[in-house]
């Protein structure tokens, strides 16, 4: 019997696990990555720490696999899109990983925003510019760290890293490629037209020329990436995905008429189409592992980061132990729903305004901890659903939303999720999509599936299902009417408040 492995470098924790044929996952290991913030708004990694987690967590994959590492036919790759690594042609960093919750950059979305560049580009690049995407990350050092640019030879992004840290071959993949506004989508290729209205032109030879297909086998395992981990020199290495392909194909989205979400460090809400759609109504458009197709995405970083963030903040204090996930989930269902309080899940990023914070609003004398966490689980729902109500511009709602990432794994958040959109919730029983469909890539690029409708045929288990109730549902549309009021309301006082920071 063969098996297949996916790596899967996250927003803050690098895994690998292990697939027999059937979709079953045999191993998996994760490695927890400490975040950077030097400064306010940067957010950094260190590549040795990236470069051992990745190396720790497939070697501890195959151990607990029971397996040989020649056991395993193919790997793929997914990870974190966007940001920036930079290295030099030997693999030595020359500046830390960035990530792409990074904010540097904020001030260039809105001059090229202002001065027309976005409208220029964007029948190329069908996407919007976004602080933590490659391009923006590439113009920020341009102008503030040249410096860092002259010194290095490669740019990457982190999937791309882990691949080099298998193969040995620095390389980009198209999923990924084509989400960095760098691309020209009618070509598949990175633009230096592009990148002359960006200001970045200079720097395009410092990309990899060669784009890979998501199943494309582009290497091998390296003999001393073998005798780090316990693969076998020679195992086949396929392009990979980006993090938001991986888990939507791994949920079985092979079909227009589906929708997938991502509740993780990201809020991700996506459809796939043949048509070449763009709209500066879209977040972004990029493409899917299927032939032919497109990924529709509006998201944000509005998710399940603001629940670790209350988490590390108030429930882990110094000489505290952590409560648990269990007991979080039972003091949300112990919250009454009718509560005062809605929270503004922008604590890392925004979808409505890029001056935007995070708030709590209605907060009484009364509230407690499951209070705050109920309105964390409803206003992260509330942001999924804005982002939604976007894309229904261009197509109907389904009447099934099939979920994935972290707040899956909440049957109480799953239900809240039911109630706010109004139909059923489909959950996945894998626990690491992610790096499910790296393994997915893996096995239609070597041969073993014909195509990924086959392999996801095998591999895709539904878990859970969740039910609207008309009662709840109609409780939440008032409420969520409330959190739109909110955002307008607060609209043109957000700059006000960086104003006032500056003074």
């Amino acid at each position: 019997m063969r098996y297949l492995m996916g790596v899967d470098v996250g927003g803050s924790v690098a895994k690998a696990a292990i697939y027999d044929m059937d979709g079953r996952e045999i191993g998996c290991h994760g490695m927890r990555m400490q975040t950077l913030t030097p400064e306010a708004g940067f957010c950094e990694r260190d590549p040795e720490q990236i470069r051992e987690s990745i190396l720790d967590a497939i070697a501890a994959a195959v151990q607990k696999s029971g397996i040989e590492g020649r056991e395993i036919g193919a790997i793929g790759v997914t990870g974190q899109a966007n940001g920036l690594y930079m290295f030099r042609k030997d693999g030595t960093p020359v500046y830390p990983a960035i990530l792409s919750s990074d904010m540097r950059a904020k001030e260039y979305i809105k001059r090229w925003n202002k001065d027309g560049t976005q409208d220029d580009i964007l029948p190329m690049t069908r996407q919007v510019l976004w602080a933590g995407q490659t391009a923006a990350l590439v113009a920020w050092f341009a102008e503030h760290r040249p410096e860092v640019l002259e010194q290095a030879e490669v740019f990457l992004t982190a999937k791309d890293y882990a691949r080099y840290l298998l193969t040995g071959r620095f390389d980009l993949e198209c999923t990924e490629a084509s989400s960095t506004s760098l691309m020209d989508l009618s070509t598949c290729q990175l633009s230096a037209e592009i990148m002359e209205k960006l200001g970045i032109a200079q720097y395009m030879d410092k990309f990899p020329a060669r784009i890979l297909k998501s199943a494309e086998v582009c290497g091998t395992v390296t003999a001393s990436c073998a005798q780090r981990t316990g693969l076998a020199a020679g195992t086949p290495v396929v392009g990979g995905l980006i993090d938001t392909v991986a888990s939507i194909i791994s949920q079985g989205i092979v079909h227009e008429e589906q929708l997938g979400m991502v509740v993780g460090t990201w809020g991700v809400n996506t459809f796939i189409t043949t048509r070449p759609l763009y709209s500066k109504d879209i977040f972004s458009a990029f493409y899917y592992c299927l032939p032919g197709y497109q990924l529709i995405l509006e998201g944000s970083p509005t998710s399940t980061t603001n629940l670790e963030w209350f988490i590390q903040t108030f429930l882990k204090q110094k000489g505290m132990d952590f409560v648990g996930y269990d007991t979080i989930n039972a003091w949300v269902e112990s919250s009454s729903m009718r509560n005062t309080l809605v929270f503004l899940p922008f604590l890392y990023g925004t979808n409505v305004n890029i001056d935007a914070k995070s708030c709590f609003f209605g907060l009484k004398g009364n509230h407690g901890i499951p209070d705050l966490l109920r309105a964390i689980y409803e206003g992260i729902a509330f942001c999924h659903r804005y982002h939604i109500e976007r894309l229904l511009k261009f197509r109907d709602m389904p009447e099934v939303v099939r979920v994935a990432g972290g707040g899956a794994r909440s049957a109480v958040w799953m239900q809240i999720f039911a109630d706010v959109l109004g139909v059923r919730v489909e959950v996945s029983q894998a626990e690491e999509l992610g790096a499910m469909g790296a393994a997915m890539a893996a096995a239609v690029g070597s041969g073993m599936f014909e195509s990924f409708q086959a392999v996801s045929e095998r591999f895709t288990h539904i878990r859970q299902t969740f039910g609207c109730s008309s009662e709840r549902h109609a409780y939440y549309e008032e409420k969520y009417a409330l959190y739109c009021k909110l955002l307008a309301a607060m609209d043109p006082l957000w700059n006000q408040l960086d104003a006032l920071g500056m003074k």
